[in-house]
Parts: structure tokens; C-alpha cells; sequence
């Protein structure tokens, strides 16, 4: 709100002439609004400061800096004449009820990863952390090309549900599927074909919820699209009015070119998905490679060009020889996402409860598992039920006078 140049200048003074010694500035960053999308362009700028000062003492001096430049308290997220942020200190982490160091949304916020990583200094810990994370946000259907051109990998995973939507709303995750593999690892279903357009629209809501600024794609589930162009448009809206989506994935190349194009014309983003198919499951001999004979292959590589031209955003791999990706990835001007499809793939997506290890049973040689939550959490209950049984909880301090 104002001058923001101004005001982020006059700031800096400020911070000055308390005496604060500012050892690094950054360059001014432009930023779209988040959570009130109607303000203006937010200008965001950067100092690396060296203090004696306590967090919690900094806190109040910044606070006296925020009034002393003229910012009003108005509707929370929206326009302000300055706020100042404190996002990392060398000396790690800080928690009370006032602050919270390094902040939980550093990760998630375009402008804290970048003008953070150019701040840190050389030989901090923290540096390589945040370097890797210097890059654009995914805010819109072009944004997947820019990515591409720009050589940035994109991470992708599938969310159900709010809770986990939550954590993933402090990460930095380029972007989500709400996917109808939840039929799988969320119903217990042997296939994704009983998924119906109402689970996608509860499930989809849910992850809105939890992720109110993300970028969301979300599937059409079976025979969502299969019997008209009319039905295809019909339901995709429904899907995107209904959840909140920014974009909708179908399965399938030629067979279905009419149904893309007419979804896309109606201002719909979409995604592709060539490769394994797990709605056309009934046809294929179970959940194998896709691609690997010359006819397969060139059929792929056909219907990943007409997705391109049909103005799909993206196109997600699963399944397919490493190579083949690689093919497809140096054709496509769009990115292709693969899953089972090798490293040279444009970016990368997993179901999130293969990666956080929920089914040990489950272990497909495509996953890596980053953690075992499913010990994780059965240490957790049996440690409950321990202290339930034996009256050590709830304490004297989990109970109410």
C-alpha cells in the first residue's frame, strides 16, 4: 500500500538507526498476493542483519519500526504500508508465542526461499538447504512451460486429505494431485475404478482447504469423460467449481483428443496422462511398462504431441522406459512428469503414502521411500496405549482443575 519502495527504504533506516548493523540488502522482488487476491503487487525486499539482540528484543524494535513508518493495522493478509518478517537466524531455531524462527512458511513462500538464499552467508549449513529452493512458484497453467524452459525439475505429489494437505501448505512443492488413486491407498479399492466424480469433489475440497494458495490438480475419475465431449466439459467444470482446482488430469491420447480440447476451450487447464493407464486396467495385462515394444512406443510419442497441440499444461509418464521419457521430454516444449519413467523426466510424481512408507508391503521399484511412518505411528499408538494402561496419562498437566 503507497509507496512501497519508499517504505521498504525508510524501513531499512530505520533498522539503522537502531543501531543494527546491516551487513547484505537484496534487489526489491515483485510477488503476487496470496490469500487476498484483489490487493496490489507486493514488493518485497531483504536484509541480513548482526545483532546482539534477542529474537524476542527484535521482535518489539521491529514492531516500533512497523509504526514508526506508518503502518496501520487493517483486515489480517491485506494491504499494509510495511511488514517486517523475521525468517532465519544463525543461530537455528526460536519458538514461543510471539515467533517462530525459521518461519513455518519460509519454504512455501517464493519470496523468503529466494531472498533468503541469496542472504545466507557462504558457509552456513543452511545455505544448500535453501539454494535448491531459489525458484519460481507453479501459479498458473503457463507457469509449467516456464518451469521447463527455465531447466527447473518439478516436484509433484497426490494429496487426500486435509491434514496432510497442511503440512504440504509449509513445504515447497511445486504442485498437487488430488488423484483417484485414492481408490487404492484411501478406500482400500484393487483399482481406481470405483471412484466416482463425488469422492473427487469431497476429497478435492478437503485439500483446498488445507492448501488455500497451492496450485491443485485433480483427476477425472472412470467414465467421467469416456461418453461425450458434453459429459467431459460437464464434469470437469463441476470439478473445478465445485473443489477449487486449478486444473483437471484425464488419462489418454487420441482416444479422447475431442473430450481435451472441448474441456480446454471452456477455460479449463489440463494435464495429461500417457503410459500406464490404471482406468484402462481391464485392457492391459496388469500394472506393467508401457512403451516398450516399437508399436507402443510410437504411439506415445503420437499422442504426446497431440496433447501439446491440443494445449495440454503437462503431461504425466507412468511407467514408461527411462529412454522413452527422455525422447519425449527433448519433442515436448511442455513438461512431461513422470512416475516409473527414469530420471530424465521434467519433473517427478509420487503417491504420498509410498513416499512417506504408510504400506511396507507395498514397495514398487519406481518409490523411494523418504520415511517409515508406518512405524513411526504404530511406535506412537503402542506408546498411548502404555500410558493408558498404566494411568501415566493423561498427567496433572493434561487435565483440567
Amino acid at each position: 500500500m503507497g509507496d512501497c519502495k519508499k517504505y521498504l527504504a525508510e524501513a531499512q533506516q530505520k533498522i539503522q538507526n537502531e543501531n543494527i548493523n546491516i551487513i547484505a540488502t537484496t534487489e526489491v522482488l515483485r510477488t503476487n498476493p496470496k490469500h487476498i487476491k484483489t490487493q496490489n503487487i507486493f514488493y518485497n525486499s531483504g536484509v541480513l542483519i548482526e545483532t546482539n539482540l534477542f529474537p524476542e528484543n527484535l521482535l518489539d524494535i521491529l514492531k516500533n519500526i512497523e509504526a514508526k513508518t506508518g503502518r496501520i493495522h487493517r483486515v489480517r493478509y491485506g494491504p499494509r504500508e510495511i511488514d517486517i518478517d523475521i525468517v532465519w537466524w544463525s543461530h537455528g531455531e526460536y519458538h514461543n508465542n510471539r515467533l517462530e524462527i525459521p518461519h513455518k512458511y519460509n519454504f512455501s513462500r517464493e519470496w523468503v526461499r529466494c531472498l533468503t538464499a541469496e542472504l545466507i552467508p557462504e558457509n552456513h549449513i543452511d545455505k544448500k538447504k535453501y539454494t535448491h529452493m531459489k525458484y519460481k512458484s507453479i501459479e498458473s497453467g503457463e507457469d509449467f512451460k516456464k518451469k521447463k524452459a527455465a531447466k527447473e525439475k518439478i516436484s509433484m505429489v497426490t494429496v487426500y486429505d486435509y491434514s496432510t494437505a497442511l503440512i504440504l501448505s509449509r513445504s515447497s512443492i511445486d504442485t498437487v494431485l488430488v488423484g483417484d488413486s485414492l481408490g487404492n491407498v484411501f478406500q482400500g479399492q484393487k483399482s481406481t475404478l470405483p471412484v466416482t466424480l463425488e469422492n473427487m469433489i469431497y476429497h478435492g475440497k478437503a485439500v483446498r482447504r488445507g492448501l488455500p494458495d497451492a496450485f491443485i490438480v485433480i483427476d477425472m475419475p472412470f467414465l467421467s469423460y469416456h461418453t461425450s465431449v458434453h459429459d467431459a466439459v460437464q464434469n470437469a467444470g463441476k470439478l473445478v467449481q465445485e473443489t477449487g482446482a486449478n486444473c483437471i488430469k484425464l488419462e489418454g491420447g487420441s482416444e479422447f483428443i475431442n473430450e481435451i480440447q472441448g474441456i480446454i476451450r471452456a477455460g479449463i487447464p489440463v494435464m495429461g496422462h500417457l503410459g500406464l493407464q490404471p482406468q484402462s486396467i481391464l485392457h492391459l495385462d496388469g500394472y506393467r511398462v508401457q512403451g516398450r515394444n516399437p508399436e507402443a512406443k510410437n504411439k506415445i510419442i503420437h499422442d504426446a504431441l497431440l496433447l501439446e497441440k491440443a494445449g495440454v499444461v503437462a503431461i504425466i509418464a507412468e511407467m514408461i522406459p527411462a529412454d522413452l521419457a527422455k525422447e519425449l521430454s527433448e519433442k515436448l516444449t511442455i513438461p512431461v512428469i513422470g512416475i516409473g519413467a527414469g530420471s530424465e523426466a521434467d519433473g517427478q510424481i509420487l503417491v504420498i503414502n509410498d513416499l512417506l512408507g504408510f504400506n511396507p508391503d507395498f514397495t514398487p521399484k519406481f518409490v523411494r521411500t523418504y520415511s517409515n511412518m508406518s512405524q513411526i505411528i504404530l511406535d506412537a499408538i503402542e506408546n498411548y496405549n502404555s500410558d493408558v494402561r498404566s494411568g501415566n496419562f493423561p498427567s496433572d498437566s493434561e487435565s483440567f482443575k
